[in-house]
């Protein structure tokens, strides 16, 4: 029988106590390493628009971090208010900002999101906002671990009275025109209000969506206006607002109503030319000139038999040749022809009728 060989008993203490060792060694921890206190990048595109009796902030959430890094905990927006008189070269002193609104990143009850961006309302309160005081504005990212990010640049108005609305909007259409009248305002603007200028009307092709410029150059002094260049058969949105203060950007009323309208295409085409009546044996025949008119859908032929005078249209419906053939005809009887030419538009202008053409069969 083969025996295992024996070891010293010192040698065997010194190796359990070099495994222990080392397996002490692989378990021990160092000090805690706290998480990144990663912040939210700064919020862009921070805008402040005077409304009627408000303020109107908007801004789009941040998608990143300040490092780069996905906005994945974005918790809440911290909006900041500092008020102040604005002087010639602006406010004598920095302006001291202090937390007007915290909006939650996730349906906030406070604002609205439209579109991806955030909406929020500043009336001033009970007090409302005060005219010749300049409000200004700036928003932090803040995400679930409390972190908050850099301040967005600063916006800010200086605050006037609106004057008020137009009403009466009115919108007649034409051929690749739109009419527009309203009626001014009653009554003097109240104390407040800068300098009234004119009215600035505002269109789209689809309701309650106009864009942020004026159709009209500079503010227009009389409550009417023409649309022109449009194209037929499109509907066309309106409204018009009141235009206050010294100089552009201009302080705005309220919309007015809005009144849509749908120019037409109410010019026919040119009458026929060149016509002539050639008899055979048992028919008439007709040649014409081609219209050069482009949206041409085709012509229709007419006939007379004196003394009538009203003529009688031979073709049920525009025909596309510049010929045709009268077989329902009488020997010895003399025929006078007219041609009219027929667009393409929803309404099928005709023209007026071509010069007349005659021939008797034999």
């Amino acid at each position: 029988m083969t025996r295992s060989p024996r070891w010293p008993r010192a040698w065997t203490f010194t190796a359990l106590g070099l495994v222990s060792l080392t397996l002490l060694a692989c378990g021990r921890r160092g000090p805690p390493v706290p998480p990144r206190r990663v912040a939210p990048a700064a919020v862009e595109s921070f805008r402040a628009e005077p409304g009627e009796t408000d303020i109107v902030l908007s801004w789009v959430r941040p998608s990143r971090n300040e490092d780069g890094s996905p906005l994945t905990d974005l918790a809440e927006f911290r909006l900041s208010r500092a008020v102040g008189t604005p002087g010639p070269a602006g406010l004598a002193v920095p302006p001291a900002f202090s937390i007007l609104a915290t909006i939650r990143a996730q349906q906030p009850d406070n604002a609205v999101v439209r579109d991806g961006q955030y909406l929020f309302r500043d009336d001033g309160g009970g007090a409302g906002l005060r005219p010749g005081i300049r409000y200004s504005y700036r928003v932090e990212a803040v995400n679930r671990r409390g972190v908050v990010g850099r301040p967005s640049e600063e916006a800010f108005v200086d605050f006037s009275l609106a004057p008020a609305a137009p009403t009466g909007l009115q919108a007649a259409a034409g051929d690749g025109v739109v009419d527009l009248s309203w009626r001014a305002p009653a009554g003097p603007a109240p104390a407040g209000t800068p300098p009234f200028r004119g009215y600035n009307v505002y269109r789209g092709i689809r309701p309650q969506d106009y864009g942020d410029q004026p159709i009209n150059a500079t503010p227009l002094t009389d409550p009417r206006f023409r649309d022109a260049g449009l194209t037929n058969e499109t509907t066309y949105y309106y409204v018009v607002r009141g235009a206050a203060g010294e100089r552009p950007p201009w302080r705005e009323s309220a919309t007015s109503n809005e009144a849509a309208a749908t120019p037409m295409d109410l010019t026919p085409p040119r009458p026929p030319r060149g016509l002539v009546a050639v008899p055979s044996a048992d028919a008439i025949g007709l040649i014409w000139d081609a219209n050069p008119d482009t949206d041409l859908l085709g012509y229709l032929v007419y006939r007379r038999e004196p003394p009538a005078l009203t003529p009688a249209r031979l073709t049920e419906t525009p025909i596309r040749t510049t010929t045709f053939t009268d077989r329902a005809v009488r020997p010895g009887v003399g025929y006078l022809y007219s041609v009219t030419a027929v667009d393409r538009s929803p309404r099928r202008n005709e023209s007026a009728p071509s010069a007349e053409a005659s021939a008797t069969l034999p």
